[in-house]
């Protein structure tokens, strides 16, 4: 489990990052059919908020 005592920012930054892996998990069904440890979907909360660019 990811442990929310350990996140360096401020509650609202929590939020914001875990709903945007949330919504990258949801953009393609491939995700829906693996499982992803803590440490996988850790990774993604502590990396900068990547720049959103339309697709083609």
């Amino acid at each position: 489990m990811l442990d929310t005592r350990q996140w360096p920012g401020t509650v609202t930054e929590y939020a914001d990052h875990l709903l945007a892996v949330a919504e990258a998990l949801l953009s393609d069904p491939r995700h829906f059919f693996r499982s992803y440890s803590a440490a996988e979907i850790g990774r993604p909360m502590t990396a900068p908020p990547s720049r959103r660019v339309p697709a083609p």
